[in-house]
This record gives C-alpha cells, structure tokens and sequence, in this order.
C-alpha cells in the first residue's frame, strides 16, 4: 500500500472501523464495515442500477481516497 493509504487506514482504524478490502493505484478506494459517526455525517448516499437491481451504497472521500460501506 502507498503512504496514503497506510495513513486513511491507520486513521480510520483508531476510529473503530474495520477495513474489509482496499485497493490502491490511480483511483485508491476502500469497503469498510462499521463507518464511523464522522463518516456518516460525511457520506452521501449513491445509486446504481447492475442487471436491473438498485445497489444503495454510502460513499466518503478520505484524504483523497474513496471509502464505500453499505
């Protein structure tokens, strides 16, 4: 993991939450479980359609790096 994201992932883990997968390159994003209160407040909520089906998914930009959480 680049410097970046070793510095999201130590900050989010001091705040209680578990990071399930990340990936790093020139869009780096992570799926975490149990978003903080902080991050909910700063999330937005997005929407999209695969094989007809809604997919709601809660997405925050973390110092430049894309969280997502369902």
């Amino acid at each position: 993991m680049s410097e970046q994201m070793n510095r999201v992932a130590y900050a989010l883990r001091r705040e209680g939450v578990q990071i399930v997968e990340s990936k790093d390159g020139r869009f780096p994003r992570m799926v975490i479980l149990n978003p903080s209160r902080r991050l909910q407040e700063k999330g937005v909520q997005m929407t999209t359609v695969k094989n007809g089906a809604h997919i709601v998914r809660n997405v925050a930009n973390e110092q430049g790096v894309m969280v997502y959480w369902a």
